[in-house]
């Protein structure tokens, strides 16, 4: 402290509070007067409303620029310099009325991203701005009150109206702060030592003064005619009738908050500035003026007058005097002139320093209080004031008046306080206008909307936020109080009109414990049929793919379809009790899949060409396994075109070519001996392996076309099919020898390839096998993207049969409920199958030439069966009908018999969605394909069926049933396949499109139907 003390010097400004300590003050004898500047600034970033001291000081002590401002907003709000010399103290006040400290508390608002509301800050700093003037007005002789403009601002009415109130109100705390300081008793009871004077400064003049009167200015004073004395005199008439009015000043200054002199001037008003406000234009204009002499300059001589030589010249004969002079010239001016700043303020400060201020009028005066103090004590009652109000330590009784001065301020806040609790009402009952009895959150949010409209309407201020998180606040919990609606949205988009409420398999929990226990429900209902079709019932608007693919027909299954023979399709097994659904990834797109595909291939090339010098069983074992051939999902099934090219090439062959021991689907067929004619043909054709006789196929279609007998090893089984886009064929892995190799190593290769081939057939077996997970299960169906070892919990298609085929008449049709008149037949599929019988060999044929029995030989012939088929498309008023084509609804003759038949439901793509023919009067009603009716002759053929179903545009996947193979329909039945009425994929559910463009993707893929010719060898 001490060393503060000695280093401390009053030769610039200081924050006040000080640092030094009062008895280290200068001239301590001498007695003080204390100016306080107060206002606003110019409304310049680089104003400042004290600069204009600096001519009375001869320095520049309070600069225009600051040079840290954040030191000038954190350090304090009082700047003071102590003038030893003229025995005057300055005080500035600074605050958010300075324009630099404005911007600088709206650019740290900006970097900071703060929440505070600048009118929360402008509030704060408005009270502390209060308190310091009570302070200032309680501690100064002089107040220069600042405007930027040329106006009185009335706003100062209502805060000295309140400072003065408040005054006399802390006046006997002030008392007690006061007391044991050495002042005199008047100012100790008082709690100031006179009425200060205030004297109103302005930035700015209204009008521009002419050149001639600021000549005139500078020989003499200027006369009272002048229009700035004019100015002056009409403002301070002006500002006087509205103090008074106002009862800012009365005729006993001892009494007011301050006081303006009777008889002396009190308003000042700039006409010139020679403050830098703008540096930037002020350098410009000194660089312009400097950089050109008009050339007659340098001739002109001294004894010239000034009117004779030019602007620059001039000037450049004045820079020559020195800076020095400069100052002190223009100091004698401003002195010499009528309205010099220095001189309308210096007449006060001697007027304090002598006699002092005596500012009472009227009949009776009163005799004024007025005490001037020396430096020292001034800075002792100064700092003892300052901490009072200041201080973290303030007595209850002057916190209370505090308050009031807060609350008094803050009339913008209170009016806005009011205004908005008495909207609020009228807010709230907007909201509760015409409310259902419980209703979701899009429509609670309009309904607040509205309401915030109407208090919008009426509200203002600075308290709307607060009042209107409030009301939302309000309304929020009116909702919340039995009135929340369920927000769970069907499949169908429909909401759930169940109040809030949760599920019976929810887990309950401290939240939804006091939620009612019941299912969701939006009143909508649909009617449909049964499995088997035979039973219509009304069902729920569905709100989870299981309900609607599973739950609705199980429910039935009881009453109708329960004693019904049924086909099993895959579905999840868990083998924990803690089984969950799997997260499946981003379906690979179609351009991904073709670059694995290619580099499987490669890879199974790479593998099967190394092994060439391996014996043939061997190689195709090794190159069937499940590590190098990728599992694809697309079945390998005989569509219907395959089957006529397949009987044809039978037919011209001939039934010679048929080789014995043909099996099933993992059949080996091995020849141990062949005649010459058939190694000559293996020699001709490189697809017959003489040695083995062994050949792999992957793809029947290559079959078809080649057109000859082979021996077939099937290491692959059949698989799903994908959509036809994007099936691949297999190409077919031969391996060719030699006829010298064959004939060498013919036995040693039949023994091998008997011992090997059979192990390769077992591992084949095991290994095409899925590994399906039981410990995670598919959320959605079973589809082309699906992952190939998840499976769903439940089946969401159904296969079922009604009976035998001959309780299907062609002449009446199905006889189920629901189905239009005429539009309950099936359509007939005519096929042509080989029929085989024994025939006794001749006495020549009974030995070969080797001496071998030769097989017996079959008569083969043809025969034709009848299959019926039939899409049916449910809609949702429970209207049935069969198409026999795309958008197609079946009609009968007078004599109820179908023209058509079923080449177009085998051969084309069917639309999943048709427009129901009952209901186009209406509403138009979107039927759905919902089920596939075949019914399986009697005879040597077996039908399949494998539906493929795209419900949307692409990218879409195809959903598939899940078997490994087409299903097979038993002989002589009649089944029924119900088809899922949601698909339900990885990512949600495909429901009925709304852009009519996108209808014609919607689709179940050609090869629905095929048959398998159970007299044709494979």
């Amino acid at each position: 402290m001490v060393a503060k003390m000695s280093a401390f010097s009053f030769t610039d400004k200081f924050v006040f509070p000080p640092d030094f300590d009062a008895l280290s003050v200068p001239n301590s004898e001498s007695k003080v007067c204390v100016i306080s500047v107060i206002g606003k600034s110019a409304y310049h970033t680089n104003a400042s409303k004290a600069s204009a001291l600096n001519h009375i000081l001869d320095r520049d002590v309070f600069k225009c620029i600051p040079k840290e401002v954040d030191d000038t907003i954190t350090k304090g709000d009082v700047e003071c310099f102590y003038d030893v010399e003229n025995q005057v103290i300055f005080l500035h006040l600074r605050s958010l009325n300075d324009v630099y400290r404005v911007a600088s508390l709206c650019q740290r608002l900006v970097s900071e991203k703060s929440s505070k509301d600048f009118f929360f800050l402008w509030q704060k700093e408005e009270f502390r701005i209060a308190k310091t003037l009570l302070w200032m007005f309680g501690v100064s002789h002089l107040l220069l009150l600042s405007h930027p403009g040329s106006t009185f601002d009335v706003t100062f009415v209502r805060l000295f109206r309140t400072l003065d109130s408040i005054r006399l109100k802390l006046q006997h705390s002030v008392s007690d702060q006061l007391h044991g300081l050495p002042i005199s008793k008047d100012w100790s009871y008082n709690g100031r030592p006179c009425s200060p004077r205030v004297l109103f400064i302005f930035e700015s003049c209204c009008f521009e003064s002419s050149t001639e009167d600021s000549e005139s200015g500078t020989k003499g004073r200027l006369l009272k005619g002048s229009p700035i004395k004019k100015l002056q005199h009409a403002i301070e008439d002006q500002i006087y009738r509205i103090l008074r009015k106002s009862r800012v000043i009365t005729n006993i200054s001892n009494n007011s908050l301050f006081a303006v002199p009777a008889n002396q001037e009190f308003v000042y008003v700039h006409t010139e500035r020679s403050e830098v406000t703008d540096p930037v234009a002020y350098y410009l204009e000194q660089l312009r003026l400097n950089s050109t002499i008009v050339k007659d300059s340098v001739f002109l001589r001294e004894t010239d007058s000034p009117r004779s030589r030019s602007y620059q010249s001039n000037r450049k004969v004045n820079q020559g005097n020195g800076s020095s002079g400069s100052r002190s010239s223009s100091t004698t001016a401003h002195s010499k002139g009528g309205n010099s700043f220095k001189e309308f303020l210096w007449q006060h400060i001697e007027m304090a320093l002598g006699r002092g201020f005596d500012d009472n009028v009227g009949r009776n005066p009163v005799p004024s209080l007025f005490e001037t103090v020396t430096a020292q004590t001034w800075f002792m009652v100064a700092d003892r004031l300052y901490q009072f109000y200041f201080g973290d330590s303030i007595d209850g009784k002057a916190q209370a008046h505090l308050n009031t001065l807060k609350s008094l301020l803050e009339t913008d806040i209170r009016f806005s306080e009011n205004r908005c609790n008495k909207v609020l009402p009228l807010a709230e009952a907007a909201y509760q206008e015409s409310l259902p009895t419980h209703y979701v959150t899009n429509f609670h949010l309009s309904k607040l909307a509205q309401a915030q409209r109407v208090f919008h309407q009426f509200a203002r201020g600075p308290a709307c936020d607060k009042y209107l998180k409030q009301l939302e606040q309000s309304c929020e919990k009116f909702w919340r109080n039995g009135r929340q609606l369920c927000e769970e949205i069907s499949i169908l988009s429909n909401h759930c009109v169940n109040p809030l409420h949760r599920l019976p398999d929810d887990p309950e929990t401290d939240e939804n414990r006091h939620l009612p226990i019941m299912t969701h429900s939006s009143q909508l209902k649909t009617k449909a049929a049964c499995n088997c079709g035979r039973k219509q019932a009304d069902k729920e608007d569905p709100f989870d793919h299981k309900y609607a693919n599973f739950d609705f027909f199980d429910a039935l299954e009881a009453s109708c379809c329960g004693e019904l023979e049924h086909i099993d399709l895959p579905i999840f097994k868990p083998s924990t009790s803690d089984a969950k659904a799997s997260l499946v990834k981003r379906a690979p797109s179609r351009e991904e899949k073709k670059e694995s595909v290619i580099q499987k291939d490669t890879l199974k090339h790479d593998i099967v060409t190394g092994m060439g010098s391996l014996s043939l069983a061997l190689s195709l074992g090794q190159s069937g396994g499940s590590e190098f051939l990728p599992h694809q999902d697309h079945h390998s099934g005989i569509s219907t075109t395959d089957h006529y090219t397949s009987h044809q090439s039978d037919q011209e062959g001939g039934t010679d070519e048929h080789e014995e021991g043909s099996g099933g689907a993992h059949s080996v067929d091995v020849v141990e001996e062949e005649d010459e004619d058939h190694l000559e043909d293996a020699e001709q054709s490189p697809d017959k392996e003489e040695g083995s006789g062994i050949r792999q196929e992957v793809d029947e279609s290559q079959k078809e076309e080649e057109g000859s007998p082979k021996q077939e090893v099937d290491i692959m089984p059949s698989s799903p099919k994908q959509d036809p886009s994007s099936q691949r064929t297999e190409p077919e892995i031969t391996i060719n020898s030699q006829k010298a190799d064959l004939e060498s190593s013919q036995k040693e290769e039949v023994q091998l390839g008997k011992s090997v081939l059979k192990k390769v057939v077992e591992l084949d077996e095991a290994g095409t096998m899925r590994q399906h997970s039981t410990t995670e299960y598919l959320y959605g169906m079973i589809h082309s993207d699906s992952p190939p070892h998840l499976l769903p919990m439940f089946p969401s298609w159904n296969i079922c049969c009604l009976g035998k085929s001959s309780m299907y008449n062609h002449n009446s049709g199905l006889d189920l409920p629901g189905f239009l008149h005429g539009s309950n037949f099936l359509l007939p599929w005519d096929i042509t199958v080989k029929a085989e019988k024994d025939k006794w060999p001749s006495i020549g044929e009974t030995t070969s030439r080797k001496g071998k029995q030769k097989k017996s030989n079959k008569e083969v012939g043809e025969v034709n069966l009848r299959i019926y088929l039939g899409d049916e498309y449910e809609c949702p008023r429970g209207h049935r009908f069969f198409c026999s084509g795309p958008e197609k609804v079946i009609k009968v003759s007078s004599s109820s018999t179908v023209k058509d038949n079923a080449t177009k439901l085998v051969s084309l793509d069917m639309p999943l969605y048709c427009p129901c023919p009952q209901c186009r009067s209406t509403k138009g009603y979107v039927a759905q394909l919902m089920r596939v009716y075949v019914s399986t002759p009697e005879g040597p053929v077996r039908v399949t069926v494998d539906p493929n179903i795209q419900p949307s545009a692409p990218p879409c996947p195809v959903f598939t049933m899940g078997t490994e193979n087409p299903v097979e329909l038993p002989a002589g039945t009649l089944w029924v396949v119900r088809l899922p009425h949601i698909y339900m994929g990885d990512h949600g559910p495909y429901t009925i499109p709304t852009d009519s463009q996108h209808m014609q993707f919607c689709r179940m893929l050609k090869g629905v139907f095929s048959f398998r010719d159970l007299n044709k060898s494979p």
